[in-house]
């Protein structure tokens, strides 16, 4: 075997930390068309109030991150509260929700993202194919049924596909995916599929483009896409994950071209979830043994993650030795090193 030229030196990237957005959005929800109808975003400057007015349900929710369902009494203190413009009765739906969750970064995108407005974008042609993933049981997402009713009203065309796990994990038996499309737009669910076979070596910006032809988005979006999200972000789509690693792991990630994971010697991985405007913290925390010499990131889907990682119980996780080939498998794109510890070699 011929031996490897010397990499170059892995940079060390300044890590990075935000506090949570100060902005939440009240939203209504048409349960029928299953997508969002209205919006209003709003500031918090008390915290305290908020959590005052969304009682018991926000105890265990330290950083007021999770989606919350106001009834009347707790809507009309928070419009009063924090003068929020938001008038239900201006809605006609009788099967509306109401939500209310903290700004994240996809209103920074230029263009409606499908997600959650599948239904009404595909019954107007915008979105040409929509793919509804989840783990099973049950046998059924939320809202299918308003999607099959447009099924049998001749509207959309769907497809199942059902994926069993070799072995029970978390008590899920595998995944399923529900494909719809318009009529005439059929072609375009094996050609999903054929995309995902050809992956099986690795996700990479060909394949993301593709996908999002598919989906419906016109060619400016998938180049913002592109650009912002995978180049600047490091996310190729799916789950993205990290764990330190030795300098013999890095050494052998560099072989391996950053595609994979390396062994390692001790008898489980540890995994937390990365977030890349507010992960300095967990990239300490992994680097505090001494063995470890990065941190890095790594992508993978949530159905297949899932027979890893607990996502009932909050991260980080261990991820048993034995298992990391078979996680290897199911990575999208390359691994990338997001901290390098500063001590001298």
């Amino acid at each position: 075997m011929a031996a490897c030229a010397a990499s170059p030196e892995i940079p060390k990237p300044e890590m990075r930390s935000s506090l949570p957005s100060s902005f939440f959005i009240l939203e209504a929800f048409d349960r029928d068309l299953q997508c969002p109808i209205a919006q209003t975003r709003f500031q918090v400057g008390d915290m305290e109030a908020l959590r005052a007015i969304l009682r018991s349900a926000a105890d265990e929710d330290p950083e007021l991150d999770n989606i919350y369902y106001p009834d009347d009494d707790q809507l009309a203190k928070l419009i009063a509260q924090f003068d929020a413009r938001f008038d239900r009765s201006e809605f006609k739906s009788l099967d509306l929700e109401v939500e209310l969750f903290r700004c994240d970064r996809s209103g920074e995108v230029p263009y409606l993202i499908h997600t959650r407005y599948e239904l009404p974008l595909l019954l107007e042609g915008r979105k040409k194919l929509a793919r509804m993933s989840h783990l099973y049981p049950p046998m059924t997402f939320d809202g299918e049924h308003r999607f099959d009713q447009r099924v049998n009203q001749g509207l959309l065309h769907r497809e199942v596909l059902i994926e069993p796990f070799e072995a029970p994990a978390k008590g899920y038996l595998g995944s399923r995916t529900v494909f719809y499309t318009p009529k005439g737009e059929e072609w375009r669910i094996p050609a999903h599929k054929l995309i995902w076979r050809a992956c099986s070596t690795g996700w990479n910006e060909t394949f993301e483009r593709l996908e999002g032809m598919l989906f419906g988005y016109e060619d400016w979006q998938n180049d913002w896409w592109i650009d912002d999200i995978l180049r600047r972000r490091g996310a190729v789509g799916g789950l993205a994950l990290c764990c330190p690693v030795t300098r013999t792991g890095l050494r052998w990630m560099e072989v391996a071209g950053f595609r994979a994971l390396p062994p390692i010697e001790g008898p489980s991985l540890t995994v937390a979830n990365y977030d890349p405007d507010a992960n300095a913290d967990v990239c300490a925390l992994l680097l505090e043994s001494i063995d470890n010499a990065a941190v890095v990131r790594f992508n993978v889907l949530g159905r297949e993650a899932a027979e890893f990682i607990d996502f009932h119980s909050a991260g980080s996780w261990e991820i048993r030795a034995e298992l990391i080939g078979k996680l290897n498998r199911y990575l999208r794109g390359s691994v990338v090193v997001v901290a390098h510890r500063n001590d001298p070699d």
